[in-house]
């Protein structure tokens, strides 16, 4: 299967791509949705058109494989035993078109040239029980919040089912916005205070080691009293299209600090904290 790849595509292309994903994944919701044990549990077998019934009766599933992706094993000849409906053989068709390409195409990403196991687009606290794949994601996913937040003036996020709160304290602490965190799993909630409070130590700690650092960068931003401490980015310029925070200073609750029981990440922190520009 050779698949989409959306390195060469232009803006306009990326956009039409993303309509017909949308518009076909919208389309086969009740498919997609489904889970394993409704297929007992809900007939789901029933659900689908008489004519599909018809044709994919009896089929193992290596023989269901083979028809659908198009991709015989060796020795293997693909027959099918009837006529197929146009509606099947147009999703065939359909998910061969915009299914994305299986082909390996990565380039390790310029933060983590230095060293493969951190990034440097992160200051070290934030970094810390997280692994690089994860320090990534939250990276920039918390920029590319933080800078939908800037364009449309929301600064209140909730994240919803937030783990262990890396993404959250990132967001919060590194990036100035107010954080919502919501988790069911109570291990992870208590996981994630713990969290919260060994980041808010090594951070207070780097404060009282370079004081005169952080009141230079808040007399350097036109501010008024020192900030608590850095930005989760590190000093320096940004790399090619990345964008980094300012430094974010702690200020006086907006409302209770109090945790919810279903709350990770710093959410009574970041009640008051503000972007110092």
């Amino acid at each position: 299967m050779r698949g989409v790849s959306a390195h060469g595509l232009s803006h306009e292309e990326r956009r039409q791509l993303a309509v017909d994903l949308t518009r076909v994944l919208a389309h086969y919701r009740s498919i997609l949705d489904a889970y394993i044990i409704e297929f007992f549990t809900d007939s789901l077998w029933g659900t689908l058109p008489h004519s599909w019934q018809e044709a994919l009766d009896g089929l193992n599933p290596p023989q269901l494989a083979t028809l659908l992706l198009g991709m015989p094993r060796d020795g293997e000849e693909m027959r099918y035993r009837s006529v197929w409906p146009l509606t099947l053989l147009a999703l065939k068709s359909t998910a061969c078109a915009l299914a994305f390409t299986r082909t390996p195409g990565f380039h390790t990403p310029s933060e983590f040239l230095e060293n493969p196991s951190q990034s440097s687009r992160l200051t070290a606290p934030f970094r810390k029980h997280v692994k690089p794949k994860k320090q990534h994601e939250i990276r920039r996913l918390g920029e590319l919040v933080k800078k939908l937040s800037d364009l449309t003036g929301c600064t209140q996020v909730v994240d919803v089912g937030s783990g262990q709160g890396h993404l959250s304290r990132f967001m919060s602490l590194g990036l100035g916005l107010m954080v919502k965190s919501l988790e069911g799993n109570q291990r992870l909630v208590k996981r994630a205070q713990h969290l919260d409070q060994e980041l808010l130590k090594a951070l207070d700690k780097m404060e009282k080691r370079h004081p005169k650092i952080c009141e230079t960068r808040v007399k350097a931003s036109g501010s008024g009293p020192p900030a608590a401490f850095g930005s989760g980015c590190p000093p320096g310029p940004p790399g090619p299209r990345e964008s980094c925070g300012g430094l974010l200073q702690l200020g006086p609750p907006a409302g209770p600090t109090g945790r919810d029981i279903d709350s990770t990440g710093p959410d009574a922190l970041s009640s008051g904290a503000r972007l110092l520009c």
